[in-house]
């Protein structure tokens, strides 16, 4: 493999917002292909600082290009990885890369399936079968407390409806400025904006491979969910949820921890792919009651889950192995960038793990790849075909040079 500099990743973690952009830009222009100009910024930006005077820096120094992106809880590129709330990061992409173009819906009534399904009418209009394309969207919705999220899933169902049947590669995150859950934005190519889903292409010339890493195992069988309200699993197979949860030996205190309900798409009874499941990570549960609550709303009656084991030491060994599956399966092509999107549970401050899986990523894809990477809430990425929102997850994707680019 060979990493091109048509694309520069710069990063910063100074306490000034302003000089941070800067420093950004500064950074990824000394290896930006020569004779080439700043063309389109893809940025993220920690949250404590103040958005618009971070994109005031990066444009002091890049001029006025489009910036998209927004919000994380941390940055990650090839040097260094943290989530204090100062980092950010960016690729520039130089002007022999064509600019991408940029679709943007509201979602601030919200109303995520409608803003879902208009936008997806636009991709549909403006795509073709099998294109690659960045989905970000804020994931706050109000602050409360407690705070309430813009409902990934419901997103994800409104563009599936508005696309009609083309199929498109997706790739993406809900958007979150801390753990605290007390800020989310958007770069849309403009401005600053909130409560807004926003759709970046895939500039021609580019193709993307992509690994989808979580590391969680099934240690049951298959339950039917058979009383579900929203995020909230009442039953499973006609028991309490947290009864059949915590038959195994989990304490109810552990499942937050320990466990996701794992459904698998594809063959049921084929090999247990990670790839292949979608997992919700537990946030709650009533011992009176006896319910569970999931982190997303998608799962309903009917639906065949497993009780899914995750562990730090099972989080590094799929981070390492799809890693390297990825690197091995990208020999022969000319690379330019990479992006890990991670979810910011992952973090050794939120899981206790002794080493970041972040660090272990970068790594493992070593330096000749520029990377640009950052914590999310929510992961977006293809599975079984249909992208759909991911717990717990790593997303990592390579862009290369198309073959006939």
């Amino acid at each position: 493999m060979s990493a091109t500099s048509i694309v520069a990743v710069g990063n910063s973690d100074v306490e000034d917002s302003r000089k941070a952009g800067q420093e950004i830009a500064t950074r990824a222009l000394e290896s930006l292909e020569t004779r080439c100009e700043p063309s389109w910024v893809l940025a993220f930006c920690g949250g404590h600082h103040d958005p618009g005077d971070f994109l005031r820096g990066l444009r002091a120094t890049l001029g006025d290009v489009p910036v998209v992106g927004g919000a994380a809880i941390g940055s990650i590129t090839n040097s260094e990885s943290g989530y204090s709330g100062f980092e950010c990061a960016a690729a520039v992409f130089s002007d022999s890369v064509p600019l991408p173009w940029i679709l943007t819906e509201s979602t601030a009534d919200g109303d995520e399936h409608g803003a879902g399904r208009r936008l997806g009418s636009k991709l549909r209009e403006a795509t073709g079968d099998s294109d690659s394309v960045l989905l970000f969207y804020d994931t706050l919705y109000s602050v409360g407390p407690p705070p309430e999220l813009h409902v990934g899933s419901r997103l994800m169902a409104g563009i599936h409806e508005g696309l009609d049947g083309t199929a498109l590669n997706l790739i993406g995150a809900g958007l979150l400025s801390d753990h605290q859950f007390s800020d989310s934005f958007l770069f849309d190519g403009r401005g600053v904006v909130r409560h807004s889903v926003l759709a970046v292409s895939v500039p021609s010339g580019l193709d993307t491979r992509s690994v989808i890493m979580h590391g969680c195992v099934p240690i049951s069988g298959f339950h039917e969910i058979t009383s579900i309200d929203g995020a909230i699993v009442h039953e499973l197979g006609g028991r309490s949820a947290l009864e059949v949860l915590t038959t195994g030996g989990f304490s109810p205190e552990a499942l937050t921890l320990n466990c996701t309900l794992g459904c698998k798409h594809g063959d049921p009874f084929g090999p247990d792919d990670e790839a292949k499941f979608v997992n919700r990570l537990i946030i709650g549960y009533n011992k009176q009651e006896g319910w569970i609550r999931l982190f997303e709303a998608d799962f309903k009656r009917g639906d065949m889950v497993q009780i899914m084991s995750r562990s730090n030491e099972l989080m590094m060994e799929s981070a390492i192995r799809n890693v390297r599956w990825l690197v091995e399966s990208m020999e022969g092509t000319e690379t330019v960038f990479a992006l890990y999107i991670d979810c910011a549970g992952r973090a050794s401050a939120i899981c206790a793990s002794e080493t970041e899986e972040a660090d272990v990523v970068r790594e493992h894809l070593g330096d000749a790849i520029p990377l640009l990477g950052f914590y999310s809430g929510i992961e977006i990425a293809p599975i079984a075909g249909l992208s759909r929102p991911l717990d717990w997850t790593g997303v990592l994707t390579v862009f290369c040079r198309a073959s006939d680019g």
